[in-house]
């Protein structure tokens, strides 16, 4: 299967700009990009936009939709089953998320990008880390 990266990146930043918010549109371009089923998957992100239920208090919801697509991937299914894989997946997204905006904070992003701003820069986070979670997954399945 071909996956391409930027038309996924792309169509999380149509998502976001038709509205899904940043975790819906991440989880729903992610996973019909990769051949996954995305519209149950994408209820499942529905509280995680605007910093957790639009509190604007916690993590960015594009990286929360991340973290449930990482899930929807390689979730458990069995107790006890490990989950180092989602685990490790999940630490190198969200290092990736730090590297580049040096905060995972809703609040503290959206008050850098000035209300003026907001909407166009979360829109950037969206496209951007759909792209980078497409690289992260494809290395995974090289790898597996």
């Amino acid at each position: 299967m071909m996956i391409n990266k930027k038309s996924i990146s792309e169509k999380a930043g149509y998502y976001f700009e038709n509205g899904y918010h940043c975790a819906e549109a991440i989880v729903a371009a992610v996973l019909e990009g990769m051949d996954k089923d995305a519209p149950k998957a994408v209820a499942h992100a529905t509280a995680f936009g605007g910093g957790m239920g639009r509190t604007f208090q916690e993590a960015c919801g594009a990286l929360s939709g991340c973290l449930i697509a990482i899930g929807h991937f390689h979730g458990r299914n069995i107790p006890g089953q490990s989950w180092d894989v989602p685990a490790q997946l999940a630490a190198n997204i969200r290092q990736t998320f730090l590297d580049r905006f040096e905060t995972t904070s809703c609040i503290k992003l959206r008050e850098r990008f000035g209300e003026e701003m907001q909407h166009k820069e979360c829109c950037h986070i969206v496209k951007t880390l759909a792209a980078d979670l497409v690289d992260l997954l494809q290395k995974d399945l090289a790898q597996s």
